[in-house]
């Protein structure tokens, strides 16, 4: 057998936890699963903050090497993700985060490092990782309508 992962996303003042989230999509509301449209961000300001963390399930014997980039997908003129790993989960806000403030990288040679839960760099059993904070931030020259798709890649090593 082997590890069996998916995407977990965190929301509310009480944190509400949805595993299996089906896409990343970034918007004016704190909500998993979103339809960007029906929650557009006006330019000049920022998305909820987005609290995602890997869940592992399945029979393995350990998941380290966790890393985490944007892989493909351009900006719009203005926009920018800012990321952070390994956080604590808090409310996720629309104003601009004072978790997530650094560029999300895009490469593997400059990927965050991802913990599992408890602060190690090993799962040895079915479990989360520690929290990724993202957060889109415009400024007001960017130009209106959808954003650009983006991939996020999350690499580990499995044995």
């Amino acid at each position: 057998m082997s590890a069996t992962f998916q995407w977990s996303e965190s929301n509310g003042s009480s944190e509400t936890v949805t595993d299996g989230i089906t896409n990343l999509n970034f918007g004016s509301t704190d909500a998993p699963n979103l339809n960007a449209s029906s929650y557009p961000i006006v330019a000049g300001e920022n998305s909820y903050e987005k609290f995602i963390r890997g869940k592992f399930s399945g029979t393995f014997t350990q998941i380290s090497n966790m890393k985490f980039w944007k892989s493909a997908g351009d900006y719009k003129p203005g926009e920018s993700i800012k990321a952070a790993a390994n956080v604590s989960y808090s409310t996720p806000t629309s104003s601009t985060s004072t978790i997530a403030t650094s560029d999300v990288p895009t490469s593997s040679s400059t990927a965050l490092s991802i913990q599992a839960a408890d602060g190690s760099n090993t799962i040895t059993s079915p479990g989360y990782t520690k929290y990724i904070c993202l957060q889109l931030q415009t400024t007001t020259s960017t130009p209106a309508g959808a954003g650009n798709t983006k991939t996020f890649t999350f690499q580990y090593d499995e044995i």
